[in-house]
This record gives structure tokens, sequence and C-alpha cells, in this order.
């Protein structure tokens, strides 16, 4: 008995200083991240969008710098909170808005009623924010960043608002969301075969053929969807990806990283809740967008960001796409020993590449 309640006690002692760690940690990268110049601008915020209040996180070293909109993926899963870690070298050129859209984060939580969820919902939304910035601002047109289903909205917006937007680019670039499963899971495949794991090869081939007769998102096996990309990535994920132990730890260290914001990443970590809470979105991006149906021709600056090890939105598909599209100004940046999120793998190279286009 007081052995266990020594065992307890000392349990509560390493609880206590893990949280005084945590606190304090959040304390060092709140003053780090702090903006403290003369015309800067550090704001959390929420704004009326669609007859519903959304969440806006808005920094950068001078309001009077170029806008960029930033486009979160998912569907439904910001990462708002993970901003100080990387986007801080990019607040002294530019002001970054965050916009955790409707239906997920914290603008889901501070709704009673988050409305009619689809991609034209989210289209209309997103053309009324880049009017609220363009008119708070004084500026004619914003920078479009788009990461993953982020690059669904910014490609789409970009090819029907022109006139709004300076630059676009796409970081982890959607092309044919289905299509890119499938070709990630084939080249898993043949791995596999190379490597003669046949019971490996014979699973993926099973999944593969199973997901390739999904029409809709209603007929997508999500218990089966998972275990391909989890198999596909034991072949196919790069050493250099940022670790889900290093993120969780950067998000608990994290001066933004709220309650609300611990709750949906619990939610949204859930395949079937965002299946269930993003299903119109899911459906558009799974069966509906293909950029190849957009316009070949852009009329503004458009740049695609890849991970060379991105195989959630294969930087094989991306190359072929970009090749096949064309603008006065368009670059293909790849970094190296980096996945589906760049920004968060290197960090400094992910700004030095933006910052390597925007400043052309």
């Amino acid at each position: 008995m007081k052995i266990m309640k020594a065992a307890i006690v000392v349990f509560l002692i390493l609880c206590i200083l893990v949280v005084a760690a945590i606190g304090i940690l959040r304390a060092i990268n709140a003053r780090k991240s702090r903006i403290e110049t003369a015309n800067g601008i550090q704001e959390n915020t929420y704004v009326e969008i669609g007859g519903i209040k959304q969440y806006l996180q808005i920094r950068g070293e001078n309001q009077d710098n170029p806008i960029i909109l930033w486009l979160h993926g998912g569907p439904g899963f910001p990462l708002t909170y993970l901003n100080y870690y990387y986007q801080r070298d990019l607040e002294k050129d530019y002001t970054i808005v965050c916009w955790e859209q409707r239906g997920c984060g914290r603008t889901y939580y501070a709704n009673e009623k988050n409305g009619n969820l689809s991609a034209r919902q989210l289209f209309s939304d997103m053309d009324e924010l880049v009017d609220y910035l363009r008119e708070r601002f004084g500026q004619e047109k914003l920078i479009i960043i788009g990461q993953s289903w982020g690059t669904v909205l910014g490609a789409e917006y970009s090819n029907r608002f022109p006139e709004k937007v300076a630059a676009y680019i796409g970081v982890g670039q959607v092309v044919d969301f289905s299509q890119g499963k499938i070709y990630a899971a084939e080249n898993a495949l043949q791995k596999s075969v190379k490597n003669g794991n046949s019971e490996d090869a014979e699973l993926l081939n099973r999944l593969i053929l199973q997901f390739k007769t999904a029409d809709s998102v209603d007929d997508i096996n999500i218990d089966a969807l998972e275990k391909m990309i989890l198999k596909s990535m034991e072949y196919l994920k790069s050493d250099g990806e940022l670790s889900g132990i290093s993120q969780m730890f950067i998000a608990v260290t994290s001066p933004e990283m709220s309650w609300n914001d611990a709750r949906w990443f619990l939610y949204a970590s859930n395949t079937g809740n965002i299946f269930a809470s993003q299903n119109k979105l899911i459906e558009y991006m799974y069966f509906q967008f293909d950029a190849k149906e957009l316009k070949k021709e852009y009329a503004i600056p458009v740049c695609f960001i890849q991970g060379a090890d991105d195989w959630i939105t294969p930087t094989g598909l991306v190359e072929e796409y970009y090749n096949s599209i064309s603008s006065e100004d368009k670059e293909l940046i790849i970094i190296k020993d980096a996945g589906h999120t760049p920004f968060l793998d290197h960090p400094d190279q992910f700004c030095n590449a933006v910052k390597q286009f925007l400043n052309q």
C-alpha cells in the first residue's frame, strides 16, 4: 500500500512538472512570436461571413504589406495553432490571414449552427472573405496559398476570380484526389512486389481494386481506405517528414493552442468523424474536382510547392499537371525529404520557396 501511494505521489509530481514545463515553453514561444512593430498586427478575431461567425488569425509586421490568405487542408483540418512554428519568417514581408472554414475548428465551436456545408457555400464564404480583406487592408488583390484541400478552393477560386488574386501558391496541390490515392497505392504495390512481400502486395492489390469501384463518398469503405493508405505509407513515407510525436509537442507548446483546438483535433483525427461531418466536401474533393478541367492558362502567377515524398497529393501527378498549364510566371518547387506538409517538415526551406517565387 505504501509503495502504491508513493508511486501515485511520484506520478502526480511528474504530471505537475510536465504541465509547468509546457506552460514555460508556451510563454517562451509567445514571447518569440509576439509582433511588436509599430504598424504590425497580431489578431485573433471572428468576422461574420456567410451569416455565421468565422475565425481569422491575422499576423504581420506591417499591415501595408501584401496580404496572404492561407486556406487550410482537410476538409475540416485547420492547423492554425502551428503557425508560430513555420510562418514567422514570412510575417516580415506579408500579412498572413489564416481562415478556419465553416464547419470546423474554432468556427465550428463559435456557432450553434454552421449552415449548409458544401463546396458551393465555401466558395461563397471565401469570396466574401476576400472582399472583406481587400476593403479592410486597402488592397486590390490578395495572394492565395492553399494547402491540400485548400488547393481545391484556391486553384478553382483563382481561375474564377483572377482580378482579385495577385498570385496563387498550391502546397500539396490536389490534381485528382481519388486517382492520387490509387497512384500512391500502386507505387507501394510495385515496391512490395520488388521486395518480395507477397502478403502486402496481395493486400494492396485487393484494396486498390475495391477503392476503384467507388463512384461516390458513400461507396467508400473507410476502414479499407485507411488500410490502403497506411500500408502504402509503410513503403512510401520519407524519414525527413515531421513525426507525429514532434507535431504533438509543437502543438501543446504553441502559444495559440486552445481547448477548442484540442477538441477539434481529437475529433477530426477520427476518419469516420470527418467523413460524416464533411461529407459533401469530401465528395467534391474525391469525385468532382479535377484540376485538369480548370483553365489551362492561368491569368496570374502560379506556383506549386511540393514535398518530394508527398504521396497524399502525389508529386508525380503535380509535375504532370504543372507541365500541362501555362502562365506568364509559373514555378514548381520541390523540397527534398519532405512529405505532404513541407511547411512543417522544413519551415526554413518552405518560407524561402514562398519568398523566392513572390519576390520575382
